[in-house]
């Protein structure tokens, strides 16, 4: 799954999920950040320090335009390992169930095949 990732109507970078925590509703995603993207504005974490909360700030598209919600959005960037990831935390709306059904990770937790 594709996301985009804002700062107000500002696109600070593009996001493709690729692993989940079920249980907890979490969803990881490789992180590509675009031109307007500040890691001392919008990263929680910057090579493995932790340097404050940016839920308030930041929000969620998916690629259809449609929002997705969430109790945390944590960008992880580690600039010395060329390395960005987001992740999503305690997805609600849509519901997790309905965005990631069919999703690998998803199915082998429910042990689905």
């Amino acid at each position: 799954m594709k996301l985009k990732i804002f700062e107000s109507d500002k696109m600070i970078g593009d996001a493709e999920v690729y692993a989940l925590d079920p249980p907890m509703c979490v969803a990881m995603a490789r992180f590509d950040p675009a031109a307007d993207y500040d890691a001392t504005r919008h990263a929680n974490v910057i090579d493995a320090d932790y340097v404050g909360d940016r839920s308030d700030v930041l929000r969620l598209e998916m690629a259809d335009g449609s929002a997705m919600k969430s109790e945390a959005i944590s960008i992880q960037d580690f600039p010395s390992l060329n390395e960005r990831e987001v992740h999503i935390i305690g997805i609600y709306e849509p519901s997790f169930d309905q965005l990631f059904a069919e999703h690998p990770n998803f199915k082998a937790y429910w042990n689905q095949s």
